[in-house]
């Protein structure tokens, strides 16, 4: 039903006419209708007839008279047709024109009427006994996807319209003054690009090399020796060498 509700504007609650053959196989059966419907389809659905249908029934004669009682519980909508009723089928076609309905019937011509249509679910009982709701024909998907291009056009075109509007009105944006100009790239900060100071070579923080030889030996420095005279290394030595 969801397909239903998404692209034909179904809304809650959901309307389902019924009419004489759904109603009498239901009867057959016990089964209760609008509690059924609930069941079904999750969600509050109200069964409804008209008076062409609970007319029609009537003159079916004595086998269809609980038929007639039980379609008489049911919402009567009306078709138009109350001064000068028709059959069933032919005030289902009519009034399903125009209003969202989902139709429930055991009539097989009546069902492949309803399948050409788009935008009308089909019902019924399967087997004359299980509930069933039928799955969309093609001239309902058909129809839905024309529906989807539509919706698109039509946002299409409201949205030239409302463009237009705000051109009128001086409120629509120019787009080519409103593209911001790409910044141009500026040149560099000349602080940034100073040239960084050489360092001065601590020169006076290294201790200087020993001189080194042809053969890479270092050479030791030579000590001047000191010449004494000669009564003072004689005094040195009687000092050294006396009595302790």
């Amino acid at each position: 039903m969801s397909f239903y509700i998404n692209n034909f504007g179904f809304r809650e609650p959901l309307l389902c006419l019924i009419d004489g053959s759904f109603c009498h196989a239901a009867y057959k059966i016990r089964l209760q209708i609008e509690e059924q419907l609930k069941k079904y389809f999750q969600c509050e659905v109200k069964p409804i007839v008209t008076a062409c249908i609970i007319t029609e029934t009537d003159n079916l004669g004595a086998g269809f008279v609980g038929t007639s009682q039980l379609l008489k519980r049911f919402l009567v909508h009306r078709c138009g047709h109350e001064k000068h009723p028709i059959d069933g089928s032919s005030c289902i076609k009519a009034i399903t024109q125009t209003c969202r309905y989902i139709v429930a019937t055991q009539d097989r011509a009546l069902q492949q009427w309803v399948r050409s249509k788009p935008a009308i679910p089909l019902f019924y009982l399967h087997n004359s006994s299980v509930p069933t709701l039928v799955q969309p024909s093609e001239a309902n998907r058909n129809a839905a996807n024309e529906g989807q291009r539509n919706r698109v056009q039509v946002r299409t075109l409201d949205q030239q319209t409302l463009t237009s509007l705000k051109q009128k009105e001086g409120l629509a944006v120019d787009e080519a003054k409103d593209v911001r100009k790409k910044k141009k790239p500026k040149n560099p900060n000349p602080l940034s690009c100073k040239k960084p100071k050489k360092k001065k070579q601590a020169a006076d923080n290294i201790a200087p090399q020993p001189p080194k030889s042809e053969g890479g030996v270092v050479k030791k420095k030579s000590r001047k020796r000191v010449k004494l005279a000669k009564h003072v290394v004689e005094h040195l030595k009687a000092t050294v060498g006396g009595p302790k």
